[in-house]
């Protein structure tokens, strides 16, 4: 059974940040009786465990959480921009509608994590392991998957516009993008769109559909192929 993220009431870090400001600031907020979300910019939790955890709405912008454990906590509508999870551990974690505009995910395990709705654009999840995640409707723009294991991926109209996907697994990825996609391709750099995005996809077991957000866009594509 999948364990739910814990309420500020009951729950409390299993293991406390090593840097003094952070564990202060996160006391201080488990200490108050509103509900305030966590403001916590710029700040270490670096090999801390959070696991559980209930950062909705929370500010953790530009903070480092660098081999954070962090399993099944939710930062759902957090401020996570410039924030740095690398190699953390985030399965199950929730980050829907969650504004992380280049934030790191280096090597971060992130297996069925919920990223529906979320801002991730410019962001680097290079080898991150997002195995059975949820990316629906997600901004990737110009974000970087090389690497990364995207195995079992459910994608809805998500936005994949200039993301890299170098060397990606993605068997069993299902869904409906939006490209072009940037790849590796016959040797050279290549944005893919269209039925070559789809291919792309088919020929490492993935199952896409080219989303396009509106008829003029599709229409324009046609014109594009037919010249």
């Amino acid at each position: 059974m999948t364990e739910s993220p814990g309420t500020r009431g009951d729950w409390a870090p299993t293991t406390w940040p090593a840097d003094e400001a952070a564990a202060r600031e996160l006391r201080d907020w488990l200490a108050r009786s509103d509900d305030t979300e966590l403001y916590a910019l710029d700040l270490d939790f670096s090999g801390a465990d959070l696991s559980g955890g209930d950062f909705t709405g929370a500010w953790v912008s530009r903070s480092r959480m660098h081999d954070t454990t962090l399993r099944n906590t939710s930062f759902a509508r957090a401020h996570c921009e410039a924030a740095d999870f690398s190699q953390a551990d985030l399965t199950g974690a929730d980050f829907v509608k969650a504004l992380g505009r280049e934030s790191h995910f280096w090597k971060a395990r992130l297996r069925g994590a919920n990223l529906t709705s979320a801002e991730f654009n410019r962001a680097d999840f290079t080898e991150a392991d997002l195995a059975g995640a949820n990316l629906s409707g997600v901004l990737l723009t110009r974000s970087t998957f090389a690497h990364a294991n995207l195995t079992g991926v459910t994608a809805e109209k998500t936005v994949l516009r200039n993301t890299i996907l170098d060397s990606a697994d993605v068997n069993g990825f299902t869904g409906t993008v939006i490209g072009p996609i940037s790849v590796i391709f016959r040797g050279q750099r290549s944005l893919l769109d269209g039925a070559d995005l789809e291919q792309w996809f088919t020929a490492r077991g993935g199952r896409v559909t080219r989303f396009y957000a509106d008829r003029a866009e599709r229409a324009g594509k046609t014109e594009g192929d037919a010249t």
